[in-house]
């Protein structure tokens, strides 16, 4: 999977459909969110669920992934 942008901003569009994004929103706080063909699947709502580096914040969109994927095949 390759993400592209820049520091404060990735995203990524997998050939399924599934579109993920992680930014910087302010210090030390990284939003991310999941899409699959333009539905919003999971969004980082809650202080909790915000990350402390881009880094984070891309995987924690990749496992939300996952787990959409998993549940599809469950």
């Amino acid at each position: 999977m390759r993400w592209t942008g820049n520091k404060r901003f990735k995203e990524v569009i997998t050939e399924d459909g599934y579109h993920l994004k992680a930014e910087y929103i302010h210090e030390s706080k990284y939003w991310w969110i999941v899409y699959k063909n333009g539905e919003v699947l999971y969004r980082a709502v809650t202080e909790s669920e915000f990350a402390s580096s881009l880094q984070i914040a891309q995987a924690k969109a990749q496992q939300r992934m996952i787990k959409h994927i998993k549940s599809l095949t469950t």
